[in-house]
């Protein structure tokens, strides 16, 4: 009877033990299948939310960028014309639209990405660059001839420099260096008060042949001549615009290309001129690089050039290439350079008149019929300044150089240290704060 009682009892525990057995086995085969239908259940929770963020997330970057002009502000100075690209990128373009989209929202995302960087790396470029406008070949409907348009012209710097400082501004209480003699280029020999009046005599014959009417603001390289004295030659001659011409330098040998400088919109003396000036460094500066080829740097927005602030019309002061680079140090030495040099800008201004928006026009009386100022090129005004601008007989030759400007007295030794950089220059080793890598040093004023 035991031993019956005992085999039921072992019965019953092997029947146990079989199902247990058999449960832990189908156990172990289903767990993994449950485990896979649960991430794949949970995986595409995630989809559906990440695809609604993204969708989100275009929608919210194509509106940004629906509202951005060719005035957007660039953070990356050197890469102007990539980030205008990737502002108007059109999402229709590809036909898909999906696609395009997703290409307009990584395109902004990148240029936002590459902004942030060159911001974090200077933030002053991301206040100091402006993009450029659309290309153009410069060729436009535009004609001077009859219309009396003044242009004044100023070749940058001189081999003797005035004593003294001045206010940077009008009404002013911040005092700047009245001048200083500029940088100069080690391969080509000359200097930057010469290259500049190179440059200008000969862009005063190519806008004269366009019918405008033009005045320097100085005809040597060896009277001392101030920035304000400068700016007032445009001021008594009533200028409708003042342009006015230099070059770069960096301790960046490798750093190369073009800038125009104008006042910023916060400008405390003229701040009614910043449009008009933005719009003509910008129309200048893109005409310029298209035309000679050269690297296209950026507008840079600042209120420390001392003759921009003075100036009473539209100004700007292009910076036609960087002098410490050999190569456009040499290029822009050669005549047939500089000719394709001034045709551009001569371009560029034709451009600005041209594409003249109608609040602007109130500035240039010339072109209302209001007034004939600067009529037959005879009004040249009073003061020290303009007297400077009627020394006819200082005049140089053709090529732009003045026989008194030629000799060793001119100190070849022109590169200005720290201390004799034009304020304008942000910091101390005369280099631009808004360039990246130290590459837009400006011997500016």
């Amino acid at each position: 009877m035991t031993d019956k009682k005992t085999d039921r009892k072992t019965e019953k525990m092997m029947k146990k033990k079989t199902r247990a057995a058999l449960f832990h086995i189908v156990l172990a085969r289903s767990l993994p299948a449950a485990a896979m239908c649960l991430l794949l259940s949970f995986a595409l929770v995630l989809t559906a939310c990440g695809n609604k963020t993204d969708s989100t997330s275009a929608h919210a970057d194509t509106a940004s960028g629906s509202g951005q002009t060719k005035e957007q502000v660039s953070a990356d100075g050197g890469n102007t014309k990539e980030a205008a690209a990737a502002a108007t990128m059109d999402p229709a373009a590809s036909g898909d639209p999906t696609a395009a989209q997703s290409g307009t929202t990584a395109a902004a995302a990148s240029a936002a990405t590459e902004a942030a960087a060159a911001s974090t790396a200077d933030p002053a470029a991301a206040s100091t660059a402006v993009d450029p406008p659309a290309a153009t070949d410069g060729n436009t409907a535009f004609s001077a001839e009859g219309k009396g348009l003044v242009i004044v012209l100023d070749p940058g710097h001189s081999s003797q420099v005035p004593a003294g400082t001045e206010p940077v501004g009008p009404e002013a209480t911040e005092m700047k260096d009245k001048d200083t003699v500029g940088t100069s280029g080690p391969a080509s020999g000359l200097n930057e008060y010469e290259l500049t009046m190179q440059v200008s005599q000969k862009l005063r014959a190519e806008l004269e042949d366009r019918g405008y009417t033009v005045k320097l603001t100085h005809f040597d390289t060896v009277r001392p001549i101030s920035c304000i004295e400068r700016a007032q030659v445009a001021n008594e001659n009533k200028a409708d615009a003042f342009i006015r011409i230099h070059a770069n330098s960096s301790d960046n040998k490798d750093a190369n290309g073009a800038m125009t400088i104008c006042i910023s919109q916060d400008n405390p003396y003229h701040p009614e001129l910043y449009a008009a000036s933005a719009r003509l460094s910008e129309v200048i500066l893109d005409t310029y690089c298209l035309q000679t080829e050269a690297r296209q740097e950026y507008v840079w927005e600042t209120d420390d050039m001392t003759g921009n602030n003075w100036a009473e019309m539209p100004a700007t002061m292009i910076e036609l290439g960087y002098m410490s680079n050999t190569d456009e140090d040499l290029k822009m030495a050669q005549d047939s350079y500089q000719k394709k040099m001034v045709n551009a800008i001569a371009d560029g201004l034709e451009r600005w008149f041209a594409e003249m928006p109608e609040e602007e026009l109130s500035m240039h009386p010339a072109l209302t019929g209001e007034t004939t100022a600067g009529e037959g090129g005879t009004s040249s005004g009073e003061g020290a300044a303009t007297a400077a601008t009627e020394q006819e007989t200082a005049e140089p030759n053709a090529a732009g150089q003045n026989a008194a400007g030629q000799n060793a007295a001119e100190q070849d030794a022109a590169e200005p240290n720290a201390a004799g950089q034009d304020a304008a220059e942000p910091d101390a080793a005369g280099q631009n704060a808004a360039a990246q890598d130290a590459t837009a040093q400006n011997a500016a004023e």
